[in-house]
């Protein structure tokens, strides 16, 4: 613990008088042409119907993440909720903290593309929330319909603050757990109903689904005998919200000094504007890795 007389004071008025606006957490990103038109019709799509699915964001790396999150999937499963939670009947049970469990997913967190969809989705200053494994197994039930952003007690209508992703690691299909999504629901602000008609977001492995945290969605019931469905649910908000899951804690010290510094900053090593997020006027991640010696 630092004494009071050994306080900078001419130090600490430097940093006061050179506060500035953090740099985007694209900063440096460049898509190409055809990136670009991925990027502008899924954050079109999302805009006018909640939701996108973008078909081949996985192409040569497809078979390598399946088995490198082979052992993060065995760790999934299912349980009888006997009418306990906001579900009911037999669920799925996630694996949540990846970041503190895997590397497997850390390119994928900061794929060009998808962190250009999130900002056009969300604007500029967001961060990760929270990643989970999902994984639900022959003879699950469908979730019952719901909202990602319905954590944050806000009125609605209201901008988006939360984009969600799934990353579909097998075929989505309807008798496999396809995750049902109620198109335009995202617009409205009465309470979700139930009953409501559903599409499925069927789509095939290596595929993208990204919708709006205010989208009523679910996930499918698997009525198929042998057919898991694999995918990844980076879940991403506003970085002036608090994160669903404390990845400050979750993720060991060594762990955090050895990640890519956009992922740090992705998962909230970052500023919001020109103090929010500092520690004694100092960038976090920058304080961060001072700590740490």
């Amino acid at each position: 613990m630092t004494e009071t007389n050994d306080f900078d004071f001419a130090e600490y008025v430097r940093r006061v008088e050179s506060l500035a606006a953090p740099e985007k957490l694209t900063v440096g990103i460049e898509l190409s042409a055809a990136q670009k038109v991925v990027r502008d019709t899924a954050v079109s799509e999302v805009a006018a119907k909640g939701y996108s699915i973008i078909e081949g964001f996985l192409a040569d790396t497809l078979d390598r993440i399946c088995r490198d999150l082979e052992p993060i999937f065995r760790m999934t499963g299912k349980r009888d909720t006997h009418g306990k939670g906001r579900h009911s009947g037999i669920q799925a049970v996630h694996v949540h903290n990846l970041f503190g469990k895997t590397r497997a997913a850390d390119e994928l967190a900061i794929d060009p593309t998808l962190l250009m969809i999130i900002e056009g989705v969300l604007g500029p200053q967001f961060q990760m929330s929270v990643a989970t494994a999902m994984c639900p197994e022959p003879g699950v039930d469908p979730q019952h319909l719901h909202q990602d952003d319905g954590h944050y007690p806000l009125p609605r209508p209201h901008m988006p603050l939360i984009a969600n992703t799934l990353i579909a690691l097998d075929d989505f299909t309807r008798e496999n757990g396809a995750t049902m999504v109620v198109p335009e629901s995202h617009k409205w602000t009465r309470p979700v109903e139930l009953n409501a008609e559903v599409v499925y977001a069927e789509m095939p492995a290596g595929s993208l689904l990204v919708f709006d945290g205010a989208l009523w969605h679910g996930g499918g019931g698997n009525t198929t005998r042998d057919r898991r469905r694999r995918s990844i649910n980076l879940n991403f908000n506003l970085s002036w919200l608090r994160q669903q899951e404390n990845q400050y804690i979750g993720i060991q010290r060594d762990v955090w000094l050895s990640l890519p510094e956009r992922l740090q900053r992705l998962l909230g090593f970052q500023k919001v504007n020109f103090l929010y997020g500092s520690v004694d006027y100092t960038d976090p991640l920058e304080y961060f890795k001072k700590s740490s010696g």
